[in-house]
């Protein structure tokens, strides 16, 4: 017997995130209950679901975790003999590319509902509120990997989410203009977490067993 004969690799298993977006949404909107329809095609989104659009392919959509324990030392035990989770925060980082209104209000933290563009020159102005308050969203991000009867799609859905850190913008001629966000996740009162997975499409039901979960007959 082998290592590799009782290994149980399974390389279809492994997954890419071949295509991602990023939606945000008020948090008077409802939340996302289901990712695919019966048939494994995406479900259709709630309304008040935005498209952030493009995002940076180098940075991708990087998803934060921050742990932090509690450990109760005994005398004599070269370990602690008690740990606690007292902390467990996740969040996302993505760079979105397109200048529109939902950018723009995320990098900003202003709301452009009442901004009217100028009738007549199109040009639209705002400020930035001398005493900014947190705005929350709900955000969805959905990825793809394969396609057609193999397609399998993942998501992450936060219900209640800020945007916390703001990296510096840079305007050149060497790079596109970027919205660098970093989103921190909050557990929603009414939904009960911060952060709900999803795995579906119609290449899931071939994996599901492979993957460890059980398969209706």
């Amino acid at each position: 017997m082998t290592v590799s004969s009782i290994a149980g690799r399974k390389s279809r298993l492994i997954r890419k995130a071949l295509d991602a977006v990023v939606f945000a949404a008020p948090m008077s909107a409802e939340p996302v209950t289901a990712l695919t329809e019966a048939d494994g095609s995406l479900a259709q989104l709630p309304t008040g679901y935005v498209s952030l659009g493009w995002h940076s392919e180098e940075e991708g959509l990087n998803w934060t975790r921050e742990v932090e324990n509690s450990d109760v030392r005994s005398h004599g035990s070269q370990e602690p003999t008690r740990r606690d989770i007292i902390q467990d925060v996740s969040g996302l980082v993505v760079v979105a590319q397109e200048t529109k209104m939902q950018t723009l209000e995320m990098f900003n933290n202003v709301d452009l509902s009442d901004v009217t563009p100028d009738p007549t020159t199109g040009e639209i102005q705002f400020s930035r509120s001398t005493t900014p308050a947190t705005r929350y969203y709900r955000i969805l991000t959905v990825a793809q990997d394969g396609a057609g009867d193999d397609a399998v799609y993942f998501a992450r859905f936060l219900p209640r989410a800020s945007v916390t850190e703001y990296a510096e913008q840079s305007w050149s001629n060497q790079t596109e203009v970027q919205y660098n966000l970093t989103l921190t996740a909050y557990v929603d009162e009414t939904e009960g977490y911060a952060v709900r997975e999803f795995w579906g499409g119609p290449g899931i039901f071939d994996l599901l067993e492979d993957m460890g979960f059980p398969v209706a007959s």
